[in-house]
């Protein structure tokens, strides 16, 4: 396939590889998330994949200077950002349940300190990075949680950007563009 054959798309290529991505970071959710934080991550993707396949297209009818295609990739961007945040956060802080030593002992059949919790109690109260110890060397937080976090912020921050220069360009004389 060559650039100037019609068959060749590269809008195709940003789709399908996001629908790879995707697949596989789904089954990774199902594995350790569980079904709720897949569907809404899966959701999630399917914005991120539709928003990346516009930005590539417009990459090759050159629209980077139209402020829509800025648009469309900062809200898909800022919105995923944003509820991708969301998910991964409520996981981490519901991670330990109402009751940690009972989630320790019963469900994960790991000793708990009382003496550690207590002498490392600020740890746990932080906002992140989320954690939830049984003792010194078990932690109830998945390990796949704080690396979301900090990922879905910058996806974030990315949208923002994103919206910015959909408004410099909204905002540019028309005999400029």
């Amino acid at each position: 396939m060559t650039p100037g054959n019609k068959t060749f798309r590269p809008e195709r290529l940003a789709y399908l590889g996001g629908l790879a991505v995707m697949g596989v970071a789904l089954l990774f959710l199902l594995g350790t998330g569980g079904i709720v934080v897949a569907v809404v991550l899966g959701i999630l993707c399917v914005g991120m994949v539709a928003g990346g396949r516009s930005g590539v297209r417009a990459v090759r009818v050159g629209a980077w200077a139209r402020p829509r295609t800025w648009l469309s990739l900062g809200v898909a961007a800022l919105s995923a950002g944003v509820v991708g945040f969301a998910a991964a956060y409520v996981t981490g802080i519901f991670s330990g349940g109402l009751d940690v030593e009972e989630a320790c002992v019963h469900g994960h059949g790991v000793r708990y300190d009382d003496a550690y919790r207590e002498a490392h109690a600020e740890e746990f109260s932080r906002w992140f990075p989320l954690h939830s110890k049984c003792n010194e060397n078990f932690d109830l937080v998945p390990s796949w949680v704080n690396p979301a976090i900090v990922f879905f912020v910058l996806l974030a921050a990315a949208g923002v950007l994103c919206l910015a220069a959909a408004v410099a360009t909204a905002l540019r004389p028309r005999r400029d563009r």
